[in-house]
């Protein structure tokens, strides 16, 4: 498998000018038979890969770029360790504690790892992506330079920004949750205006925060989000706040009950692994 140089400081630049853009489905193409193993960076890549048929990406193209967006590759030295605690541990172990075969069967065909943030520059100013996911196929995961098991912040951060676009994944596979579209119909801004409400604002009308104003797909990628970061008592809180809340959330859970994930087992899962993770001996 090729390296990535560590004096590579080329730029990359994402195709889409949001973070969770939608193209066509990328084809499956399987490793060689012959591939050959040189390190233990390449053994965990491929591990992945055995497992769940997907493929880890850090090596660069020119195909995940754009011209009003900049991120930094990752460090080469971190994606070994990236894929045993974060990859495995953090983000796909959690969910098959409770159904074995959900990640197997809902795992992108793609993940693409970049070292930093993705952040867009235009005219009118400009913002930063975590993360974003591709149809049924390619999820990005972003702020691999920051690997620190003692933070346990940006560990369980991971496995969040994984779920919320694992979300997205699941909406193109399966479609949203029967009724959620309606919940909160006529209640969007639009992605452009969404800062211009406040967060009490966008709870009043039914969404977590506000970029899920943006359309319905970030509605169910926040929700989704929301409650695999926060815990279940706070959640439930939120929920009886009004009539739109409960709906949502109702929505949402029982979606994923139905393929054998309870979202707060899982965030419960994702908080305890976060802790162990951060107590390993550098």
């Amino acid at each position: 498998m090729k390296k990535i140089l560590y004096s590579l400081t080329i730029f990359l630049l994402l195709i889409a000018a949001q973070g969770c853009d939608r193209e066509e489905a990328i084809p499956y193409n399987p490793y060689v038979e012959d591939i050959k193993l040189e390190n233990a960076t390449d053994s965990a890549v491929y591990s992945i890969y055995q497992d769940y048929q997907t493929k880890l990406i850090y090596d660069w193209d020119r195909k995940y770029v754009a011209s009003n967006a900049t991120a930094a590759p990752p460090r080469y030295e971190l994606i070994q360790p990236y894929v045993e605690h974060i990859v495995r541990k953090m983000i796909i172990a959690p969910y098959e504690k409770q159904n074995v075969n959900f990640m197997r069967e809902n795992m992108p065909i793609e993940i693409i790892l970049m070292g930093t943030s993705i952040d867009y520059s235009s005219e009118e100013g400009g913002f930063s992506s975590t993360g974003g996911a591709v149809s049924l196929s390619r999820i990005l995961m972003t702020g691999i330079n920051r690997l620190d098991l003692k933070d346990k912040g940006w560990t369980k951060g991971q496995a969040i920004l994984f779920a919320h676009e694992l979300a997205h994944i699941l909406d193109k596979k399966y479609g949203r949750p029967i009724g959620f579209d309606q919940i909160s119909a006529g209640k969007y801004a639009g992605g452009s205006a969404v800062g211009s409400f406040s967060l009490q604002e966008a709870r009043n009308r039914g969404f977590w925060r506000n970029y899920g104003m943006s359309n319905q797909a970030e509605d169910f990628g926040t929700w989704v989000e929301g409650i695999v970061g926060t815990k279940k008592s706070e959640v439930l809180a939120l929920a009886a706040q009004n009539q739109y809340l409960g709906a949502k959330y109702r929505s949402v859970y029982n979606y994923f009950l139905e393929k054998g994930i309870d979202l707060h087992v899982l965030q419960e899962s994702i908080d305890r692994i976060g802790d162990q993770l951060s107590e390993l001996e550098p």
